[in-house]
């Protein structure tokens, strides 16, 4: 068995491949050589575009770095094919909760008027609001959604959550809803952190009319795809005041252009899809591919493997 890594990582983090499947050709890739190393590969780790994919005919899975499955599936050769492909949804969760506990505690605490004051050297004031006793809500209640909620929850907060999936509702965790109660969270929300993953069903779920529905005191907190959320409505809603601002790390379009009004909002926060950024980030994949690897050899099923029909992990199968 050929696995092949796509870009090359560190020596020790390769060695940790190399002892997780002892009889395995384990091999390195980089731009240039990376056709020919995965034309007779089985295992293929890390990143890939189609013309990588229609090179590897002997490829049978797929473990990739992203926790988001919309354009590798966009790929007939993955999407149509035996091929399992997982994913690395949970694996980032941390740091994405943290990163959405930021932007949240930055717009309630109006910290984004507070860096201009700083630039201008002007001492004044913003409106502020309370953590304690606001009500956040949810969007997608797996690894992130619970790390968010668990941070919300050291800070009293109300916590209401929707899933398309459900799953177990924890303790702090007032509602667990499925997404058809959608309309109920963003009314009651005074925070709506977006934590699900772009498919169909997902695609500019917050549209004119959703936005219409949160209170003018509220915050958007997107962390999850820029897709999910009508980025022209959200202009619009909060040039109006229909809600109060926005915690943007990823966009329809990304670099943002830069004549995006967003850019110069004064109640928008944007960070450049950085939410997942880690100096762990590399080894904590391998050594969850080691984990899956393990798995694939003794033929037991995989954690994150992708429902290719609905585009991300089934609840059982969820990495935690």
């Amino acid at each position: 068995m050929k696995i092949v890594l796509y870009p090359p990582v560190s020596e020790d983090l390769c060695e940790r491949v190399r002892q997780a499947a002892p009889d395995a050709e384990v091999m390195m890739a980089d731009g240039e050589n990376v056709m020919a190393a995965v034309a007779d590969a089985e295992v293929l780790f890390g990143f890939f575009s189609r013309e990588v994919i229609q090179a590897a005919q002997r490829l049978k899975w797929i473990q990739s770095t992203s926790a988001g499955m919309e354009k590798q599936l966009d790929i007939p050769e993955v999407r149509d094919s035996d091929v399992i492909i997982c994913s690395a949804s949970g694996l980032h969760a941390i740091q994405v909760a943290e990163h959405a506990w930021a932007l949240t505690a930055a717009l309630f605490r109006s910290l984004c008027a507070s860096f201009r004051n700083q630039l201008a050297r002007r001492w004044q004031g913003a409106p502020v609001a309370d953590l304690y006793g606001a009500t956040v809500g949810i969007v997608g209640f797996g690894g992130i959604g619970r790390q968010y909620a668990q941070r919300a929850q050291a800070f009293r907060m109300r916590i209401l959550a929707v899933d398309v999936q459900g799953g177990d509702k924890p303790a702090f965790v007032e509602s667990l809803w499925g997404i058809d109660r959608l309309d109920d969270l963003l009314r009651e929300a005074d925070v709506v952190l977006l934590a699900c993953p772009h498919t169909p069903e997902t695609e500019k779920l917050i549209d004119a009319r959703a936005l219409k529905l949160m209170k003018r005191t509220a915050f958007l907190v997107n962390t999850a795809r820029g897709p999910v959320v009508d980025e022209a409505a959200l202009i619009e809603a909060l040039k109006a005041g229909e809600i109060a601002g926005a915690g943007l790390d990823v966009f329809e379009v990304e670099p943002l252009p830069a004549e995006s009004p967003l850019w110069d909002m004064e109640n928008v926060i944007v960070t450049t899809h950085s939410a997942g950024s880690s100096s762990y980030r590399h080894r904590r994949t391998v050594e969850f591919f080691c984990e899956n690897l393990k798995r694939y050899l003794a033929g037991e099923p995989l954690l994150n493997e992708v429902d290719k029909a609905l585009g991300y992990p089934l609840l059982g199968r969820r990495a935690q």
